[in-house]
C-alpha cells in the first residue's frame, strides 16, 4: 500500500506532459473492429443472399456451411464452393448478384447490436484510435457505420476493395494495410475484436492479438482455438470488461 502511495505521489508531482505519457501507456494504441457479426447483425443475411447467389448460377450449396464462410470476401468464399472454371466464368457475376440480393431483401433489416456507440466512446474518452476493419466493399462499409451510428468515432478504415488488400481474411492483408493507417503502432499494444475464425486467424498472422465476439453466431470453442485469447457474449459484455481486458493486453498490475 505505501508503495503505491508513494508512486502516485510521485506521479503527481511530476510534469503534466510526463504524467500524460506515463498514463497514455496504460491504455491500447489502438483498437481495431471487424463489422459483419461483431458491430452489426448481418451473418445469416449475407449468407443466404451468397447461398441464393450461387444457388442462381446452378453452383450448390448448404447454407449452414455458406454461413461458416462470412467473414471472407468473395476471393476466399467461391473457391470453398465452386470449381476454378465456374469462377473464371461467373465468378463477377456472382458477386454482382449477391450484392444486388443483399440490398434489395436484407439491406433495409440490418441493425447493430446493442451498446456498440457506447463501447466506442468509451474507447474515445480514453483519446484511442479506432479503426474498421471489413471484409465488406467500401460501399456497404460506408451504409454500416451510419447503421451502426459510429460514422463520427472513427479515425481509419480498410475494407476488402482497398488497394493495399490483395487478399481478404483469414490472410492479414486487411489489418497490415489497417496497421499502416494507423501509423505503425506496436502490434503488441493493438487489438482486435472480431467475431469469426478467419478473424482470428488473420489477426494472429498479423501478429495483433484478438477479442472474440460470440453475437455472430460462432462457437466459442472454435473462436478460442482460431487465436481468440478473450471471448465475450457480446458488445454489452466487453464494455463491462474493457479495463480488466486491457489490463491483460497490457500486462498491467
Amino acid at each position: 500500500m505505501f508503495r503505491s502511495y508513494l508512486s502516485s505521489t510521485i506521479l503527481r508531482q511530476l510534469p503534466l506532459s510526463i504524467r500524460s505519457i506515463s498514463t497514455k501507456r496504460r491504455e491500447l494504441d489502438a483498437v481495431i473492429f471487424d463489422v459483419d457479426g461483431t458491430l452489426i447483425d448481418t451473418v445469416d443475411y449475407h449468407a443466404k443472399a451468397w447461398h441464393d447467389a450461387l444457388e442462381y448460377y446452378n453452383i450448390k450449396s448448404n447454407l449452414s456451411d455458406v454461413r461458416m464462410q462470412i467473414g471472407k470476401a468473395a476471393d476466399q468464399l467461391l473457391p470453398v464452393f465452386a470449381t476454378n472454371e465456374q469462377i473464371k466464368k461467373y465468378g463477377e457475376n456472382i458477386k454482382a448478384k449477391k450484392a444486388q440480393l443483399f440490398q434489395d431483401n436484407y439491406l433495409d433489416k440490418v441493425k447493430p447490436f446493442p451498446g456498440v456507440r457506447e463501447l466506442f466512446e468509451l474507447i474515445k474518452q480514453r483519446n484511442i484510435p479506432i479503426a474498421l476493419a471489413s471484409s465488406a466493399p467500401i460501399e456497404e462499409l460506408e451504409l454500416y457505420k451510419n447503421i451502426a451510428n459510429v460514422h463520427d468515432l472513427i479515425d481509419c478504415q480498410t475494407s476488402s476493395s482497398s488497394k493495399d488488400v490483395k487478399r481478404s481474411k483469414p490472410y492479414p492483408d486487411i489489418f497490415l494495410a489497417t496497421l499502416k493507417l494507423l501509423k505503425n503502432p506496436s502490434t503488441d499494444r493493438v487489438v482486435v475484436v472480431g467475431d469469426t475464425p478467419w478473424d482470428a486467424q488473420a489477426a494472429v498472422a498479423a501478429k495483433l492479438k484478438i477479442i472474440g465476439v460470440l453475437c455472430g453466431g460462432c462457437d466459442e470453442k472454435l473462436l478460442r482455438e482460431s487465436g481468440c485469447t478473450w471471448i465475450y457474449r457480446d458488445i454489452i459484455e466487453l464494455t463491462k470488461n474493457y479495463d480488466r481486458v486491457t489490463k491483460d493486453i497490457l500486462k498491467i498490475e
